[in-house]
């Protein structure tokens, strides 16, 4: 789902001008960073594995920190909080906070197995589309792709502004189809 990240951020984008761009994709992967650095420390642990169709996906089977809907909420309202109070960047709260629970919104489009929280009982959320109906899955994100570039797209106002946006269309579907390009030709 990180093309679908990368869509939502442009999105957030779109509509908050004044963030930048930079920060509003930042806060839409700070999931995925957290998750870095605590697989880089053996806290949280995933599987690589190829299904019978030879695609690429991620079994993210201990991921409590990172990507459980507790810590999603706490980072969001946190930052929203530290953001909400700082002079002159009060306008940054709302899209950077809705750019990181964006991320566990499309994840538990992907994943089944996402954790409630790394305490209490042992209750998983999301859909799990991406095990279970690949192509949807590649085609939901697809539609989230064509509608956040799109909503990007349209606040561009020059022609100029606007050609460097095919670019990172290309960027986003070579993304989109990597699990796919992956296998038909490096397996």
């Amino acid at each position: 789902m990180l093309a679908g990240h990368f869509a939502v951020g442009l999105a957030l984008k779109a509509r908050y001008h004044q963030v930048p761009v930079l920060a509003i994709l930042f806060s839409v992967l700070l999931l995925d960073w957290i998750w870095l650095v605590l697989v880089w420390q053996d806290v949280e642990h995933f599987r690589l594995f190829f299904t019978t169709k030879s695609l690429m996906q991620l079994d993210l089977y201990d991921v409590a920190y990172s990507h459980s809907l507790f810590w999603a909420l706490f980072y969001a309202v946190g930052t929203f909080l530290v953001f909400v109070r700082a002079e002159g960047q009060r306008h940054w709260a709302a899209p950077l906070s809705l750019g990181i629970f964006s991320h566990w919104l499309l994840d538990g489009i992907s994943y089944s197995n996402l954790p409630f929280a790394n305490f209490g009982p042992a209750f998983h959320c999301g859909l799990g589309l991406e095990a279970a109906f690949p192509i949807l899955a590649c085609a939901i994100e697809g539609v989230i792709v064509l509608a956040g570039w799109g909503f990007y797209y349209q606040t561009q106002g020059s022609a100029a502004a606007r050609g460097p946006l095919w670019a990172i269309l290309m960027v986003l579907l070579l993304l989109l189809l990597a699990p796919f390009l992956w296998t038909k030709f490096f397996i």
